[in-house]
């Protein structure tokens, strides 16, 4: 009886260890040694967008190939060493911001985390984009520039009991032309030639660039207070301030006010074919901070008369409603650049899709003052800030095309 009961105990072990046994072999991860070797797919650039060379005014860069990653963050692109910041990518293109780089010979990079091998591209030109420009290196405020018919550059430079007025040749020579009567916000030439300030005051000087005279031209009437203004083709002169209004100045010197922002804070001026562009802004109080600015334009006629007004820009609506507008300004092909006191300090803003990008970001100085569009392909931009501090100087930018003209 004994024997039988150990024979069917031990018949029960055995079973019980066979299912075991069975069970296990299904939970054995299958060795890697049995299943085929996959080759991952040859990363191939094919193609730059511009082929060969990045000239000035060329923003992006386009990488064109085969078998890149699909998810943004599985490619990176290189020019060198040097990371790009990618804008866009698929698993055919993708698109980087310019470099902060000048050479003849870059090797472009592209890695991929799906891929072995780095595929590489070359050699690539990228041309110098900005430089500095006047031989402002004494760290000395700078207050208004402009630039004549001729591409002479001036600028006011100076404290408050010293400011001076300096042209500025093409070759870079650096003349004294003038002493101004108080430091101006902003400068502008006339359709007579000569060189008009307004220093956020009621008068206007004038400077006979010529005969090195300064002089007052004009002194608004009470509460007109002005900071920033443009001409038009026929004489008008367009200026506005903080709770100044538009103030639109006839030739012959009779003025008016256009009633349209009387409670704005007008931050910038530029007459552009046939309509007039005003950056404004609500004034604050009780040390909130500033409210974002919007761009809008009206249509002139040539009597100086200013039409409605017509949003062209939120600010607030944009990644960027953080800054303060300094200058606005157009390229002869219509396309709008936004000049802030900011860190990559120049936008650009594209009217039929309505966006706003950096331009040449990491490539210029922060804290755009102010910049004039000279005869050429060249922005003159005015850099400078007290806090946080950043050393005055005046850049030259080449922004690969020609800027509308002023008048």
């Amino acid at each position: 009886m004994k024997a039988y009961s150990f024979l069917v105990v031990m018949t029960l072990l055995l079973v019980a260890s066979m299912v075991v046994m069975i069970g296990c072999e299904y939970d054995v991860a299958e060795p890697q040694w049995y299943k085929p070797f996959s080759e991952a797919a040859t990363l191939r650039i094919t193609q730059i967008e511009p082929a060969s060379e990045a000239r000035p005014g060329v923003n992006t860069i386009t990488i064109r190939g085969e078998n890149f990653a699909a998810p943004p963050d599985s490619n990176d692109a290189y020019f060198d060493n040097q990371r790009a910041e990618i804008v866009s990518t698929s698993s055919t293109s993708i698109t980087v911001r310019r470099p902060n780089l000048v050479d003849d010979s870059v090797f472009i990079k592209v890695v991929s985390n799906k891929a072995l091998v780095v595929a590489k591209f070359g050699p690539y030109k990228i041309y110098p984009v900005s430089q500095r420009n006047g031989a402002f290196r004494d760290n000395i405020a700078l207050n208004a520039l402009a630039v004549d018919n001729g591409d002479n550059l001036y600028v006011v430079y100076g404290d408050s009991s010293t400011p001076r007025i300096f042209r500025v040749t093409p070759d870079e020579q650096r003349i004294l032309v003038a002493r101004a009567s108080r430091l101006p916000t902003d400068g502008r030439f006339g359709p007579d030639g000569r060189l008009y300030l307004l220093s956020n005051n009621r008068a206007i000087d004038v400077v006979d660039v010529q005969a090195g005279t300064a002089a007052q031209w004009l002194r608004l009437p009470s509460g007109r207070i002005v900071k920033a203004g443009d001409f038009d083709a026929n004489g008008y002169f367009y200026v506005g301030g903080t709770r100044s209004d538009l103030v639109v100045i006839a030739p012959d010197l009779t003025v008016r006010t256009a009633g349209i922002y009387a409670s704005d804070d007008i931050l910038a001026v530029r007459v552009y074919g046939g309509y007039l562009f005003v950056a404004s802004r609500v004034p604050t109080t009780g040390g909130q901070p500033p409210a974002p600015g919007s761009i809008w334009k009206h249509q002139i006629d040539a009597s100086g008369n200013v039409g409605p007004k017509e949003l062209v820009l939120d600010m607030s609506a944009t990644a960027f409603a953080s800054r303060t507008i300094a200058a606005i300004t157009f390229s002869a092909d219509g396309t709008m650049y936004i000049g802030t006191n900011s860190s990559d300090p120049i936008l650009v803003f594209n009217p039929t899709t309505g966006t706003v990008d950096y331009f040449y970001k990491n490539i210029l100085p922060p804290y755009c003052k102010n910049f004039y569009w000279g005869r050429g392909t060249y922005l003159y931009m005015l850099s400078g800030n007290v806090n946080p501090a950043q050393e005055w100087t005046v850049y030259r930018v080449d922004m690969g095309t020609a800027g509308a003209p002023y008048y």
